[in-house]
């Protein structure tokens, strides 16, 4: 009976260990299946286009295979950029003062474009904006269809004098060595403008009967490099008053992606989206008096701490939805064969999980550096100090300006609450008074006080809409180059492109143009070299012949497509 009883007991402890056993084994499962599922590969997919053109490709191919063309193009830009339409932060308002000496290039840029693209200035209606900014109007036969824009600025960032024996070649020589013409403007940006003017040129040449159904607008700004107040801010007004809110195609202008190999992947990202930006000048007071009896703290200490902590507390990277940047590094991990499995579908499913996300911009930024890291958050800088007078007066005033990019995700006031924040801890610490603009939020004091002033902002550019007009904005992209650059440079039809969005982390001329439509795309065609980008606003900026012939070869086709023509 014992033995019985301790059988039966035997039996019990086994089967209670079976199911608990089970249970746990079902537990494990549900878990794995759940972590399973919830692995990338089905939750991102990118965006397909179909590659068009608006020419036959043999008739698009002619533009980067003439030399005759090519030579004609280099030595417009060369023109160009031996003209030193420099552009600093405070110019004067050429309404006001249209004799001032800055300006003076910008006529002599005028005369050398209607001289170089006789058939635009003379068949093309030419308007002078606001004196020094240029608006080319090609009327369409058909007055429904809204018309297309291309922006292009004449300005450039200054040159300084101290810098010029760093230059290869003198920076407004306009130098061609063979591979290169080289000259401040030379990428930025004045090769966009050489660029599509050429296109129009080539196009009212050798299609004497070409009559575009939809308008053909050419704005050129005059001042980008100084936030365009005085160039495409009036194009704006001038092209609202004629067209009307959202009576614009889509425009394009400047970009800085290009087509790139990103993990074996041949991508191109047109910006569909742009950075805020804030300038703030800070004003720091206190009292003076002789070096020889100083406080603890002079002005330009407290300065310093106010800059310390707030670069100390830096802007974390975000991978979000709302970048569109997120989907260029997603859509070269859907394509690529050689990104590490792993971390392929971090990339894929770095909006469902945390681990993911967190993983995938630790790679991004290990491997891009800073450039990189800039694209996915909000990025001060320091660029602008001022302070005291003489080596043994206390400096009464410092003033320094900070300069911030604002992200996608983020806001202007957002942004400005942390530089305040800082300073406002700062100057309660030293006792001092304390006003942001034109709020006091501390009153001065015999210590001094600390301003914060926005001199200038700008939200974050709205993301242009995935619609019609997109996929064939990037449909052009892909037809232009798997139809006619990439059988030619690879010596096949089989390469690829994967198009996808991005952003601009600087600002362009396109900042006053939102109300005049949703589709804007800040493109540079050409192959993104790292070498040429990193001279952009630096000593020997250049750029290859070929850049400058797809500028060239890509506006033909797409006025081309715009106008009704698919091949």
């Amino acid at each position: 009976m014992l033995e019985k009883t301790q059988g039966g007991r035997s039996k019990r402890r086994c089967v209670l260990n079976v199911v608990v056993l089970g249970l746990i084994t079902l537990l494990f499962v549900g878990k794995y299946r759940e972590r399973v599922s919830s692995r990338p590969g089905e939750s991102f997919r990118c965006q397909g286009f179909e590659p068009l053109l608006g020419k036959p490709s043999g008739e698009v191919c002619k533009i980067l295979q003439s030399s005759q063309l090519q030579n004609e193009t280099l030595s417009k830009l060369s023109n160009a950029v031996r003209i030193p339409t420099e552009m600093y932060d405070y110019f004067p308002d050429p309404g006001e003062e249209p004799e001032y000496e800055g300006w003076k290039p910008f006529a002599k840029l005028h005369e050398q474009l209607s001289s170089d693209f006789p058939l635009v200035w003379s068949k093309l209606a030419v308007e002078k904006v606001n004196e020094y900014a240029l608006l080319l109007t090609w009327e369409g036969t058909e007055k429904d269809l809204k018309p297309v824009v291309f922006a292009a600025h004449m300005d450039v960032v200054p040159v300084e004098k101290k810098t010029w024996g760093l230059w290869e070649h003198e920076p407004f020589s306009g130098h061609w060595d063979g591979e290169f013409l080289w000259g401040r403007g030379s990428f930025d940006d004045k090769n966009m403008l050489i660029g599509v003017l050429q296109a129009v040129e080539y196009i009212l040449r050798e299609e004497p009967d070409f009559k575009p159904e939809r308008g053909i607008v050419i704005a050129l700004g005059s001042d980008e490099e100084s936030t365009g107040r005085y160039g495409a801010k009036y194009i704006s007004s001038v092209l609202l008053d004629r067209y009307g809110e959202n009576g614009i195609y889509s425009i394009v202008d400047e970009g800085v992606n290009g087509v790139k190999n990103v993990e074996g992947v041949w991508i191109a990202a047109p910006g569909t989206g742009e950075k805020g930006f804030i300038n703030v000048q800070f004003d720091v007071r206190t009292p003076g008096g002789h070096s020889s009896v100083p406080p603890d703290h002079t002005s330009i200490g407290i300065s310093a701490e106010i800059i310390h902590d707030i670069e100390s507390e830096a802007f974390p990277p975000k991978f979000t939805p709302e970048n569109p940047v997120t989907q260029y590094y997603q859509c070269a991990a859907q394509y690529s064969e050689t990104m590490d499995e792993g971390l392929r579908l971090d990339f894929l499913s770095a909006m469902e999980d945390e681990g993911s996300n967190r993983r995938v911009l630790e790679h991004l930024i290990k491997t891009g550096g800073k450039k990189t890291e800039c694209l996915f958050k909000t990025t001060r800088a320091f660029d602008i100090i001022n302070g005291g007078i003489k080596a043994n007066a206390l400096p009464e005033s410092v003033s320094f300006l900070l300069n911030s990019r604002v992200s996608v995700e983020s806001s202007v006031d957002e942004t400005v609450s942390v530089f305040s924040n800082a300073a406002l801890k700062v100057a309660k610490k030293y006792g001092l008074g304390y006003s942001m603009n034109e709020d006091v939020l501390v009153d001065a004091t015999d210590r001094g006080s600390v301003k914060l002033v926005v001199e200038r902002s700008l939200e974050p550019a709205p993301v242009s809409p995935n619609n019609e007009v997109w996929r064939e904005f990037a449909g052009s992209i892909k037809g232009f180059y798997e139809k006619v650059v990439f059988p030619a440079k690879f010596q096949n039809s089989t390469t690829s492109l994967v198009v996808a969005p991005s952003i601009m982390t600087a600002n362009t001329d396109t900042c006053h143009y939102w109300k005049l439509t949703k589709n804007i795309y800040r493109y540079q065609p050409g192959f993104a070299m790292e070498d040429t980008l990193s001279t952009i606003h630096s000593v020997n900026e250049h750029v290859d012949a070929e850049t400058v012939m797809q500028v060239v070869g890509f506006y033909y086709n797409y006025i081309h497509l715009v106008n009704g023509q698919d091949f």
